[in-house]
């Protein structure tokens, strides 16, 4: 199980058929290997736009387009970033920030969250 962005990166690559190299992906991006080396290390974070092409070049059944968003976000300083999808459904709808905030006041552990979740027929990802 990956932890982190760069991890992601990584193993999604060796996951592709055949396996992508550090190299090629680089080619795709039109950035430079170490580049890459930075980002599957943690040293540093690639664009948005670059985190969309990556995303568009590896997702896969093992590694779905929402865990790119959800590794690329937690692992980004700036803490206005979010998933795009979680940022599209909380601008939209005044009641899932209000679950949000709820959720975090109580202080709820992951395994209330995903009774919680397993509750409304969702399956935790986390």
């Amino acid at each position: 199980m990956v932890s982190n962005y760069g991890e992601l990166v990584k193993a999604a690559r060796a996951a592709q058929s055949p396996p992508m190299s550090a190299k090629e992906l680089a080619d795709y991006l039109k950035v430079k290997p170490p580049f890459i080396t930075d980002i599957e290390k943690g040293r540093r974070l690639p664009s948005l736009e670059n985190q969309k092409k990556i995303k568009e070049k590896l997702v896969c059944d093992q590694y779905p387009e929402t865990m790119f968003d959800d590794l690329a976000a937690a692992d980004n300083q700036d803490v206005r970033i979010v998933a795009e999808d979680l940022a599209k459904a909380i601008r939209k709808q005044p009641a899932l920030r209000h679950l949000i905030r709820l959720i975090n006041e109580q202080k709820l552990s992951a395994t209330q969250i995903s009774k919680l979740s397993a509750t409304i027929g969702g399956n935790h990802h986390g």
